[in-house]
C-alpha cells in the first residue's frame, strides 16, 4: 500500500487547487480548476456562480471527480490523489453557511454570497492515490472504498 491516511490528509490539505471533473449535457467529459473550496476530512465542498455550467452539468449527472496534484513534482516521488463521488447542491442556509466558512478558511480572499454563488458537497465514495515512491507498479496505485 502507498500512503498511510494521515499523509493522504496532509495531502489534501496542502493542495492550492484541485481540478474538478464532471459531463457535459452529451456525456463528455469536462474539466477545470477551482481555487475556491475546502476540505473536511475527505468531504470537499466548493463554490461556483450561479450562472455556471457546472450548476446545469451536476444537476443532469451528479458524479464527479476531484483530482488533487501539487505542482512541480518530480516523477520518481510524483503523488496524486483523486476523489470519486456525488455532488449535492448545498441548499440548507446552516450548511451554506458551514460550507462558506470551510471555503473561506482554505482561502480567505474567495467571495461567496448566496445571492451569488452555490456551495456544492461532495462526499467522497472511493479515493485512488498514485504513489510514484513506491517501488512496484503493483503498490503505485491504492483504491480505497469509503
Amino acid at each position: 500500500m502507498s500512503a498511510s491516511e494521515e499523509k493522504i490528509k496532509d495531502y489534501l490539505k496542502s493542495n492550492q487547487r484541485i481540478i474538478l471533473a464532471t459531463t457535459d449535457q452529451e456525456g463528455s467529459p469536462d474539466v477545470r480548476i477551482l481555487g475556491g473550496y475546502g476540505l473536511e476530512g475527505y468531504t470537499v465542498y466548493f463554490s461556483t456562480s450561479k450562472t455556471s455550467n457546472k450548476n446545469t452539468q451536476l444537476s443532469e449527472n451528479k458524479n464527479t471527480a476531484v483530482l488533487f496534484q501539487h505542482e512541480n513534482q518530480f516523477i520518481s516521488r510524483y503523488f496524486n490523489v483523486i476523489l470519486y463521488g456525488e455532488a449535492a447542491l448545498v441548499e440548507n442556509s446552516s450548511e451554506f453557511e458551514k460550507g462558506k466558512g470551510i471555503i473561506q478558511n482554505k482561502n480567505p480572499n474567495v467571495k461567496i454570497t448566496k445571492e451569488t454563488h452555490n456551495i456544492y458537497k461532495i462526499v467522497p465514495k472511493k479515493l485512488k492515490v498514485l504513489d510514484f515512491g513506491e517501488a512496484t507498479t503493483e503498490e503505485r496505485v491504492t483504491v480505497f472504498q469509503l
